[in-house]
């Protein structure tokens, strides 16, 4: 299990997440496969959307049962060029691969505000390189929340060396908080 630790103090104008938490990465490994982008072994080439798909994983409001979420499963998963890796309402995600050149993330966000539900953003998760202690993981949480579209910090975990990130992309990309973390002495790697 991952060991409680003080959040870093938030910047002007930002609130701290929380003030202990425990690691979700370490507490529910099978949450962390689905949401920190874990691969499942394919054949050398493969070149399915499991493979070759970007990954998106939008953060939903109004998804607060089943029921909702498999409407969203469903109008989704009958888009050509779109594969639902997992829809669940308990943490208000749905995470999926898509081919950019026949459905971009913006018409994906259409899609699901014309179902009834409100995206409220998208979570990135980084694999960081040198982030070995608890003192450097809130160095790298108060890099990133720096960042005026960072909406909160699911993780940011030394074990694992995750980081996982809520976002608002009007405001934000992953490039710009590759950038704040690399203010840090940790290291962003692409896999």
């Amino acid at each position: 299990m991952a060991e409680e630790k003080e959040t870093a103090s938030a910047p002007a104008g930002k609130t701290a997440i929380t003030e202990t938490k425990s690691c979700p990465l370490c507490k529910l490994p099978g949450r962390a496969s689905l949401f920190a982008g874990t691969v499942r072994p394919c054949p050398a080439g493969c070149a399915k959307l499991c493979c070759t798909g970007t990954k998106v994983v939008f953060v939903l409001k109004g998804v607060t049962d089943t029921a909702a979420a498999r409407k969203i499963t469903g109008v989704l998963a009958g888009l050509e060029g779109v594969q639902i890796t997992n829809a669940r309402h308990e943490p208000g995600r749905i995470a999926l691969r898509h081919a950019p050149d026949k459905v971009t993330r913006a018409q994906l966000r259409n899609i699901i505000t014309g179902s009834g539900y409100q995206v409220t953003g998208e979570q990135a998760t980084f694999s960081l390189r040198g982030l070995t202690t608890a003192k450097l993981a809130a160095t790298v949480e108060t890099a990133i929340l720096t960042d005026p579209g960072v909406t909160g910090i699911e993780t940011v975990c030394h074990k694992s060396g995750k980081a996982i990130v809520v976002f608002n992309p009007a405001k934000t990309s992953p490039q710009k908080i590759t950038a704040a973390i690399h203010t840090t002495p940790c290291r962003v790697v692409t896999p």
